[in-house]
């Protein structure tokens, strides 16, 4: 049978289009993209479902006060300063008046079924008479019920936190016993789809990943809370011995580290060991070095000390600080550090690296208030890019993340001030 040259023809065009088809279909899937949620410090203040007459309190304030101060002066404290108002009826717990943490700050928080729902803070010596309110319990919900809106719609496919999703361990260590836990588990783990495909080829079984902070080993230093809050984290390599893991997802690499618990005589001090510093170092590097061998354009590093702060408790010590470390790479790959621990929104862009200070997603926000708006640091330190100059305010948000192979990442934070005229606003990043 004879073939004719127009039949060759066709089936030589067909099969240059088909190929042409599968080539595009191959570059379309490589550029196609994500995009992930980001936000840090989501953890309520304290529960305290107490009732007039039922045990005694203090202990539970001396341990909180302890955070900030030695345990015998903290003791002294709450037993002098600290007062409680029930409600005459239901004999419930409904207000706490306590110093903050100077000699001149009182604060004031206003509870319902033992949560507390607002505080503010008045500085007898600088601002005599004015509150300032630095926490609304509607703040983190309003973070939360956005974030799984966004993942259930497809706006995100997952969700990274800095740190800081819970008080402590003192009052239950899981979803099952602690009031803190359950409530991560019912505003946000639970609210969340179950992992796509394309995640679950990624070896990713869950959407929600943690950068573990301070609050989450005060009182629980097996970290069980978070192993039995979201258990696929150990898959990753997480253990109560191990709190760093790294993961990729779609052409970016995601790293995760830990800076350690918190020290009053310097809270923004990394004293991790699991691994200790040195050794994260080492492992940080080894994983950046492996993601630019594989040709990994994108590194997102979670974890919850700040490495630039202008505010709070201020950025890690230099002798421990890691940004030398992270801006090597920027140079081969673009490089994102989300970070949180002090209780406001800052961001930096420094020798390539941007940094987002996540610290608005619902907990207390005390650099609003006077005298912590700024901190001392040396005149040429890198400009806060948030508030560019201005004291920061209430500001309660998170931060969606666009990431396309090959063209410059997308950040849009979408925030909630309650006290604005103009409460909710979506603006663009980095831009």
């Amino acid at each position: 049978m004879q073939v004719s040259r127009r039949n060759v023809l066709l089936a030589s065009a067909a099969g240059t289009l088909a190929l042409a088809a599968r080539n595009a279909a191959a570059q379309d899937a490589s550029k196609a993209g994500f995009s992930f949620a980001a936000y840090g410090d989501s953890r309520p203040m304290m529960y305290l479902p107490s009732k007039e007459g039922s045990p005694d309190l203090t202990q539970m304030f001396v341990e909180m006060f302890g955070l900030v101060m030695p345990e015998k002066v903290a003791k002294e404290v709450v037993e002098k300063d600290v007062k409680l108002t029930f409600d005459p009826t239901t004999k419930e717990l409904i207000q706490v008046v306590m110093p903050f943490t100077s000699k001149s700050e009182i604060t004031t928080m206003t509870l319902d079924q033992g949560w507390v729902t607002e505080a503010s803070v008045e500085d007898v010596k600088l601002l005599p008479g004015v509150h300032r309110t630095m926490f609304r319990l509607a703040g983190g919900e309003w973070v939360a019920r956005e974030i799984v809106q966004d993942v259930k719609a497809g706006r995100a496919e997952f969700v990274v936190s800095s740190g800081d999703v819970v008080w402590w361990g003192n009052q239950g260590l899981t979803v099952t016993d602690s009031p803190y836990w359950k409530r991560v588990n019912d505003t946000m783990l639970k609210q969340l789809p179950p992992p796509d495909s394309d995640m679950l080829a990624a070896g990713l079984e869950g959407r929600w990943f943690i950068g573990v902070g301070n609050h989450e080993v005060w009182a629980d230093p097996k970290i069980e809370g978070v192993l039995t809050a979201v258990p696929y984290l150990k898959k990753l390599g997480v253990t109560p011995e191990n709190l760093i893991y790294k993961f990729d997802f779609k052409g970016a690499r995601f790293i995760f580290l830990w800076s350690g618990k918190t020290d009053y005589r310097s809270p923004s001090l990394w004293d991790a060991d699991r691994p200790k510093y040195a050794d994260q170092m080492k492992q940080m590097q080894a994983w950046l070095d492996e993601a630019k061998a594989n040709g990994i354009g994108k590194a997102f590093i979670a974890f919850h000390y700040p490495v630039f702060c202008r505010s709070g408790f201020g950025a890690i010590p230099a002798a421990d600080n890691p940004h030398k470390l992270i801006a090597a790479y920027a140079k081969d790959m673009e490089i994102v550090v989300f970070n949180g621990h002090v209780h406001t929104t800052e961001m930096f862009e420094v020798d390539g690296v941007k940094y987002l200070v996540l610290g608005g997603g619902g907990a207390e926000q005390d650099p609003t208030l006077p005298g912590r708006t700024s901190i001392k640091v040396p005149d040429d330190y890198p400009p806060d890019l948030y508030w560019k100059g201005q004291p920061p305010k209430e500001d309660y948000n998170y931060v969606l993340v666009d990431v396309v192979p090959g063209q410059k990442t997308k950040f849009t934070l979408k925030r909630f001030r309650p006290w604005s005229a103009e409460p909710y606003a979506t603006v663009e990043l980095f831009v």
